[in-house]
């Protein structure tokens, strides 16, 4: 048997401190590229089911919640999410006090909430670093998805319930709707709707819902429109629109309850009650003249205002002084209703 030679010793130990040298190397280097990169604010894609790699897994939101555009309450709001909403996780703030989130309805809706917020997420220090959400992974393209079931908003109905605006909203969709639903009226700025507690609007299920802000105070021919926030998360938007004729279900009144002679110069103050069940909103006239046979206008004013249900506006006519208040006539007119008792639009009655 030949005895292994020195120098042959010598070579193996030489090819094997090379080998372990550039191990070390190449793997200080990985772990600097690395460190660099965060600090430089590249995205870093980290092994986890969730991460901004792997294909998203849809979870829940576990409060209302806006989804901000940046890690942070003080940013821009990007749209207001529901309570169960379902969501796709891309990645995280630095800290993992923030998650990037995509709507799982609308996948290009992209944006930021607290971590604590999301229902589900396990061990968040392993998904991605995202510094800018706009940058975030997008998910896989929609031909290897599966078709998203849409929601699809429809006005059934309007009218008016104790001179309040009340409409029927439908989702004829397949799909739930996550996000809240706006309406506007006659081309004005939309306004949020409550339905349901802020629960989803399921498919195929219609909500009757007040407008916030709009009273019926006269009939008239009323535009109705509802969409989704985002807008246009929708089947088709062709249907959202409703237009007819509302009118008041109660009477609305407004009367003059009284008129007196004010301040050391006397001079008159005329008190317009509203008797109606809703605020009453316009232009109150009021005119002042000699009693009959006489028909001289001694004064008028008009003022515009809101007058609350049961409130009063007092309207001075500081021209008219030393009145002699049994030698007057005052007569109330508005367009701003349809007035179902005309008798106290004149005093003294």
């Amino acid at each position: 048997m030949l005895e292994p030679s020195p120098a042959g010793d010598r070579r193996t130990f030489r090819i094997m401190g090379i080998v372990i040298a550039v191990v070390v190397i190449a793997t200080l280097t990985a772990t600097a590229a690395a460190l660099l990169a965060r600090r430089s604010g590249i995205n870093i894609s980290l092994p986890s089911s969730t991460s901004a790699t792997a294909t998203p897994v849809p979870l829940s939101l576990r409060r209302a919640i806006e989804l901000r555009e940046g890690p942070a309450p003080d940013t821009g709001i990007v749209s207001r999410l529901p309570a169960g909403g379902s969501v796709l996780v891309l990645g995280r703030s630095v800290d993992s006090s923030w998650l990037v989130i995509s709507l799982a309805s609308a996948p290009d809706v992209v944006g930021w909430v607290p971590a604590d917020a999301v229902e589900g997420v396990r061990d968040a220090g392993r998904l991605a670093v995202i510094m800018d959400a706009k940058n975030a992974a997008p998910p896989p393209p929609v031909s290897a998805q599966r078709p998203v079931d849409l929601p699809d908003l429809r006005i059934e109905a309007a009218s008016s319930r104790n001179n309040r605006l009340v409409a029927v909203i439908v989702n004829d969709g397949p799909g739930d709707l996550p996000t809240p639903l706006l309406v506007a009226v006659n081309d004005g700025a939309p306004v949020v709707i409550e339905t349901k507690a802020g629960e989803p609007l399921r498919a195929r299920e219609r909500v009757e819902v007040t407008v916030p802000g709009e009273y019926v105070q006269l009939r008239a021919r009323l535009t109705l429109t509802v969409q989704t926030e985002p807008a246009n998360r929708e089947a088709k938007i062709d249907n959202n629109t409703w237009t007819g004729i509302i009118e008041p279900d109660r009477p609305n009144n407004l009367g003059i309850t009284k008129a007196v002679a004010a301040g050391d110069d006397r001079h008159l103050v005329v008190t317009v009650q509203n008797d109606s069940p809703i605020p009453v909103r316009g232009t109150f006239n009021l005119t002042v003249r000699e009693p009959l046979p006489s028909t001289t206008l001694l004064g008028r004013e008009a003022r515009e205002a809101i007058i609350e249900p049961g409130k009063a506006l007092d309207v001075p006519f500081p021209d008219l002084k030393q009145v002699d208040l049994t030698r007057i006539t005052v007569r109330l007119s508005s367009d701003a209703i349809h007035d179902d008792v005309l008798a106290d639009d004149v005093y003294p009655r």
